[in-house]
């Protein structure tokens, strides 16, 4: 019984991973089309003020009460990486492997 239990825990832990992994690529999809379709606007503002948009329209969409795509995973890696006090908003980078 107690490798069912070990296989079990396992199989938790891989779907843990793999959602966060989902999260960071949405996150990462949003930051690439923002970039595309938007880029010539960022890149006319200061890294506050295009930081400040690119949180706004992450809220708009994955908001988990109001957004068009309700997602609390993702917009919290997006809050957190538009958050922090660099100069620029970057892909976010996935984990390396140990």
């Amino acid at each position: 019984m107690s490798e069912h239990a070990d296989m079990n825990k396992a199989l938790a832990a891989l779907t843990d991973k793999l959602r966060s992994l989902n999260d960071l690529v949405t996150a990462n999809q949003f930051m690439v089309e923002a970039l595309a379709q938007q880029g010539g606007t960022l890149q006319q503002l200061d890294a506050g003020s295009s930081k400040a948009m690119l949180r706004r329209q992450a809220r708009v969409r994955f908001h988990p009460e109001t957004g068009t795509a309700p997602n609390a995973a993702v917009l919290a890696v997006l809050e957190e990486v538009l958050g922090r006090q660099q100069e620029s908003a970057e892909i976010i980078p996935f984990p390396v492997r140990a």
